[in-house]
């Protein structure tokens, strides 16, 4: 199994790469990601991946400087550029720098990063048989021996060193035959971590993360447990541990959990595994408080988190989908009651079914709606870029449902102001638009002409005239047009057919139902009806 590092700037984009190819089946496992060059290259040197996926433009550290340190560091690593149409010609050069491959983000498909990893891995897997090593050789045991207890651990648990070559002699050189039996793992990670990141330089990470460590180590010691404590990342801290309860693991919990608190005033959130008899079986175990950890989304930070808890509601009922149109009525409309009520609601549908990756697309949907929303309002590209990174940037920070809640209502009531402060000056747009209907009406119409006309978006041009008016763009072209179909008819003995070309309506079996729609009889009934009023009044 070979380990690999993403690195990129936005949130989507990493999710998007881990979910998009089932890595295990094809030999990789995906062990860290990071948000910026800087970032990425201590979880470089942290986590020594064998392969690195990289964005060529990011902050902090861009991706060609990231790439060049990575070299610097190792030359055998591979490195993958994610790069966009316009910065071929980075791509190019980044090639020189010792990148493997490149892929673009927009026209990326699932086949297409599962063909660039298996190449990848070929050329893996000819380079460890030449060197005499291959992803699960057993090494001597002179080496074993050098092997530290957390770095033989840490191995297990990311499918770099296999179980099956733990014999019982490597176990007792690393000290860790000891820790064959009843198994439990406690998995610690820091709640809120991009936020302290941000807040502490990184000496303080390093130092709060080394005196962490020392922190669980004690806590454990204090009870006699017998323990082994490896790390995955900074801000994460495991614990393995022998002859230890269930309920004794959750009250250890609380203690760490009260600990860091106290010290440092930051907060963590603890998950347990079940009970486990083998260093072979602990890979699954990290795995399993992974997933445990996960729910803290629902159950907040600062939990000690010892089994995966049911659904709250009917397992078999269907979820509340998320419905854009829906929503941006409510957007469009200023109702900002509606709009809480409808965020909530989905969320707490969520909530509900205590289901993490569905979650995780409902918020990446409700950012989707906001990004394009946004995208409607503003013909500011370089304003639109920085909002939607700032979004992004934002939406990483959240870690809980209550966090969503809060934010999601928090942005959309803004875009609502947004909106508001939109239609105050735009107020001019549509007797603009009246204007030209009513001189163009002749002419093919359409709400992208129009909204071009004003430079406008179609979706904000719709709403704006239906607030303004009471009533929709293309119902008021196809007024307008009736008003003068209805003149002719009155005054001329042109073809109904004739008739629908002259006022712009190219089709006359669509132009006779549509008549008949608004006015209740078709073109000739009406003809005749005012003939007929007519006469009656020379009579």
């Amino acid at each position: 199994m070979y380990n690999v590092l993403i690195v990129d700037d936005e949130h989507l984009v990493r999710y998007g790469i881990k979910a998009m190819i089932d890595w295990e089946s094809i030999g990789f496992n995906v062990v860290g990601e990071a948000g910026n060059g800087k970032d990425g290259l201590l979880a470089f040197e942290e986590l020594k991946p064998d392969v690195v996926i990289s964005d060529i433009k990011m902050p902090i550290m861009d991706g060609m400087e990231f790439i060049a340190e990575v070299r610097s560091l190792d030359r055998q690593v591979k490195l993958i550029l994610l790069t966009c149409l316009e910065d071929f010609d980075y791509a190019q050069k980044a090639m020189r720098l010792g990148t493997t491959d490149y892929l673009i983000k927009s026209d990326m498909m699932p086949k297409d990063l599962e063909e660039v990893m298996l190449k990848l891995k070929s050329t893996l897997d000819e380079e460890r048989e030449r060197s005499g090593h291959t992803p699960h050789a057993q090494a001597s045991d002179a080496t074993v021996e050098m092997i530290a207890p957390e770095t033989l651990l840490l191995g297990l648990v990311q499918g770099t060193m296999s179980s099956a070559s733990m014999t019982e002699e490597k176990l007792h050189a690393s000290g860790l035959s000891q820790l064959e039996g009843k198994l439990l793992l406690l998995h610690i990670k820091v709640d809120y971590l991009e936020q302290l990141s941000k807040r502490l330089a990184e000496g303080d990470m390093l130092l709060l993360h080394a005196q962490g460590a020392e922190a669980v180590y004690e806590a454990c010691s204090a009870e006699g447990y017998v323990s082994e404590q490896f790390s995955g990342s900074i801000g994460e801290w495991n614990m393995l541990l022998k002859d230890v309860e269930d309920d004794a693991a959750i009250r250890l919990g609380y203690h760490i959990v009260n600990q860091f608190s106290k010290v440092w005033n930051v907060s963590v959130t603890v998950s347990v595994s079940d009970q486990f008899s083998s260093l072979s079986q602990l890979r699954n175990a990290y795995a399993q408080a992974e997933e445990r950890y996960k729910l803290k989304l629902f159950l907040g930070c600062g939990s000690v988190i010892s089994s995966t808890p049911g659904p709250q509601s009917d397992a078999g009922s269907s979820p509340t989908l998320i419905t854009s149109k829906r929503l941006n009525e409510y957007l469009y409309s200023l109702d900002k009651e509606a709009m809480k009520e409808y965020v909530t609601g989905i969320l707490d549908d969520t909530e509900a079914s205590m289901d993490y990756d569905r979650a995780q697309l409902i918020a990446i949907e409700l950012l989707l709606n906001l990004t394009a929303m946004y995208s409607e309002l503003t013909n500011d590209h370089e304003w639109l870029y920085e909002r939607k990174k700032e979004l992004y940037d934002q939406i990483k920070e959240l870690e809980t449902l209550a966090d969503m809640k809060l934010w999601f209502i928090e942005v959309y009531e803004e875009l609502i102001g947004k909106l508001r402060s939109g239609y105050a000056s735009d107020q001019g747009a549509v007797p603009k638009v009246i204007a030209y209907i009513e001189q163009h009406y002749t002419q093919e119409l359409s709400l992208q002409i129009l909204s071009q006309h004003v430079h406008l978006s179609k979706n904000y041009l719709a709403n704006l005239f239906k607030k303004e008016t009471g009533e929709g763009v293309i119902d008021y072209i196809n007024k307008v047009r009736l008003e003068r179909a209805k003149a002719l008819l009155r005054s001329t003995e042109m073809k109904s057919s004739e008739i629908c070309v002259m006022v712009g309506v190219q089709d006359s079996k669509y132009f006779s139902k549509l008549f008949k729609k608004m006015e209740g009889m078709t073109p000739s009934e009406y003809r005749e009806m005012n003939r007929l009023y007519a006469r009656s009044i020379i009579n």
